[in-house]
């Protein structure tokens, strides 16, 4: 059986990653796979041709790209112009985010390919392998964010997120313990502040607590110690795993006219609909990362790990191989079982097949 995969330079407005770096399409090549790859794929992030070439890669132009293989992998979902090449016989693994994208999701069934969202991947144990890295990243590059935004000149409260001796320490809250939680956690203590943990799992929350150093300190996340710790906190990181239309206010209208004047906010989760952090009303950019509520800045950027594309695709790309390498093995043999790409599948055959998915598909024409 004659087995291909062909990657796919990002054309999305401002992206610059590329799914596989030649590193790892040479796991690929060694597990019997042709590979293509779409003319500088890489360019952007100093990458050649010549390095794919070198690789075992055929390096073909757009059109050739799209049609030389069953099997599309991307990074992000295909462009508007990208559909033309999609049809029944088609699957596509990118990082969707298609449950808060009414439009793509109709495009996907439109177009009758099967879409596999890399972030829904599970593992038998309920693990979400393939979100790890990027995960990580948006934690560390919410600290940046709010660290540099603590300026006063651009409208904070003109707290250094760092130490100072015989300075009292500055005081973040993070909200959630996952793979942004943490890694914001992680950074902030490193960084030299009194940091507070909230969750709601005490065990979790417990083992967590014990890998973390003596400035950190993990609670359970109760109304009363909320509001405790939101009054002195200097900046805010919200990072549990799903926030969407019908998850429950957490730090509410009346919570955020409690914090400092020039403190600051970022929803490193940036989930759908108002959901727990329901004073943000709307997404931020990188040219415009933060606005203002009750004098509390706010920071909504759901494409963080963006900003360090290098870093991301080096982490990225050697984390997922060898689960995108399974994937394809069960896209050309029906015989292998890959349940963690399975957990993944969102659309196929004109039909939604993830249930997250068709909850939100719902609530659109509800």
């Amino acid at each position: 059986m004659h087995k291909s995969i062909s990657v796919i330079k990002e054309k999305s407005t401002g992206e610059q990653r590329v799914i596989l770096t030649p590193r790892e399409v040479g796991q690929f090549i060694d597990s019997g796979f042709e590979v293509f790859v779409e003319t500088e794929a890489g360019v952007r992030l100093g990458i050649s041709d010549e390095s794919y070439a070198n690789a075992g890669a055929h390096v073909v132009d757009t059109e050739t790209a799209w049609n030389s293989s069953k099997l599309i992998l991307k990074y992000k979902p295909p462009t508007d112009e990208e559909f033309q090449y999609l049809n029944a016989d088609k699957v596509v693994g990118a990082v969707y985010h298609a449950e808060g994208n009414k439009a793509l999701v109709q495009k996907l069934l439109d177009s009758k390919a099967a879409a596999y969202s890399y972030e829904f991947f599970c593992t038998p144990d309920g693990t979400f392998p393939l979100s790890v890295a990027s995960s990580e990243i948006a934690g560390k590059v919410a600290v940046i964010y709010g660290a540099y935004h603590l300026q006063r000149q651009l409208g904070g409260e003109g707290v250094l997120l760092a130490p100072v001796v015989n300075v009292i320490p500055p005081k973040v809250l993070v909200i959630g313990y996952g793979n942004s939680g943490g890694a914001a956690a992680r950074l902030t203590a490193a960084m030299g502040a009194q940091v507070t943990v909230l969750g709601t799992n005490r065990e979790k929350l417990r083992a967590f607590q014990a890998t973390m150093p003596s400035n950190t300190r993990c609670l359970i996340n109760t109304p009363e110690i909320l509001e405790e710790e939101i009054k002195q906190a200097d900046l805010v990181i919200g990072a549990i795993l799903i926030s969407t239309y019908d998850t429950p206010p957490m730090v509410t209208e009346d919570l955020v006219k409690k914090m400092k004047k020039g403190s600051m906010i970022v929803d490193v989760t940036a989930g759908y609909g108002s959901g727990f952090l329901p004073t943000f009303d709307k997404s931020t950019t990188f040219a415009e990362p933060v606005y203002e509520r009750f004098g509390v800045l706010h920071c909504k950027i759901d494409v963080l790990p963006l900003a360090y594309p290098v870093t991301t695709v080096d982490a990225m790309s050697q984390h997922l191989a060898p689960y995108l390498v399974n994937f394809a093995n069960a896209v050309y043999d029906s015989s292998i079982e890959d349940p963690t790409s399975e957990a993944g599948k969102i659309v196929e055959n004109g039909q939604i097949t993830h249930q997250e998915v068709q909850r939100h598909f719902d609530n659109y024409h509800g």
